[in-house]
């Protein structure tokens, strides 16, 4: 098949790309900064999901979409510019497709349309988002099954992914990791809360996946590792895999976001973007339990164990902690 990925010089596209042209796939992509090389079997297409003539020329001969692209980050992003990019971005992406006779579509959206939840999430549950990032994406996710409903040819599949962490990412994960090899890790409240978390090259292998059963109408799958782990049991793994102890001090949530409230007026006033503040160590110390027992029954077998997962990265690290930081 003739695949699109858009964000194609990011993080999962990486991993996606090259899987799919083993499989015999060709694929074309778009993206507003350039990335990795990849072999002859590659289109690229230099450009943003908001410029209708780039869409239309990356789209040429495209009998499936797979939506990557986003504005994402957790700071310094306007609310606008999520709905511009996530939802407005989405939308003209569908409506190329439907004017060139495109009838599959992949969508990443993010477990965010969720919101904050106690207990575990699964596809069943109706979203609530909390954020603009969540609110950007369930409206996507909305033009998408009104655009899969005008036609019944049309197949669209919605992947909600808790956070996907693995080697060349910069994020949430390569923090957590950093801090932990360099003994600046500090255990906060009692590391009990769930956090679901996804390996880059298992999300890569389950869209691909999807992608060969997509049928008409619209189907949505959760996706995260397993098994769902504790705080306090992802960073004993991590230390683990990075041959380093952990402090044994626990100091509780109240007092860690009381020391660290004025880094957020700090962050807030000069717009820079620190590792550490109370909005960070409060998303840390929650729980986000999210099931993705659907794919699993599905058929589908992550290539990679989490434990495996978290081994590859933490060995990434240690090889590349010398590295700049790229842009996530």
């Amino acid at each position: 098949m003739n695949i699109l990925v858009t964000g194609s010089s990011g993080f999962i596209a990486r991993f996606m790309i090259p899987e799919l042209a083993a499989q015999g796939h060709a694929v074309a992509g778009i993206d507003k900064r350039k990335g990795p090389v990849f072999g002859d079997y590659f289109r690229f297409v230099h450009g943003n999901i908001l410029d209708e003539q780039a869409v239309d020329a990356a789209m040429q001969r495209t009998d499936v979409v797979i939506h990557l692209a986003a504005e994402h980050k957790d700071f310094g992003v306007p609310a606008g510019l999520y709905h511009q990019v996530n939802v407005d971005g989405t939308e003209l992406l569908l409506q190329c497709a439907s004017r060139l006779g495109i009838n599959k579509f992949m969508f990443f959206s993010s477990v965010a349309v969720y919101g904050d939840r106690s207990t575990p999430t699964d596809e069943m549950m109706t979203p609530a988002p909390v954020s603009p990032y969540g609110e950007s994406k369930l409206r996507a996710e909305e033009r998408i099954q009104i655009w899969a409903a005008e036609d019944r040819c049309r197949s669209a599949t919605i992947v909600r992914p808790a956070v996907i962490f693995g080697p060349h990412n910069y994020a949430n994960m390569y923090r957590l990791i950093r801090s932990v090899s360099r003994h600046r890790y500090v255990s906060v409240g009692n590391g009990e809360n769930i956090k679901s978390v996804g390996y880059v090259e298992n999300i890569a292998a389950a869209a691909i996946f999807l992608m060969h059963r997509m049928l008409p109408g619209v189907d949505i799958y959760n996706f995260a590792d397993t098994p769902h782990m504790a705080t306090r049991d992802l960073v004993a793994r991590i230390a683990k895999h990075l041959n380093v102890g952990l402090p044994p001090v626990r100091i509780p949530k109240s007092l860690a976001l009381a020391c660290v409230y004025p880094l957020d007026i700090i962050a807030k006033v000069t717009g820079i973007d620190l590792p550490l503040t109370a909005k960070r160590i409060d998303k840390f110390t929650r729980p986000t339990h999210h099931q993705a027992d659907k794919i699993i029954a599905a058929g589908f077998v992550p290539p990679h164990s989490l434990d495996t997962a978290i081994a590859r990265t933490a060995a990434w690290f240690q090889a590349d902690q010398d590295a700049p930081p790229e842009a996530t």
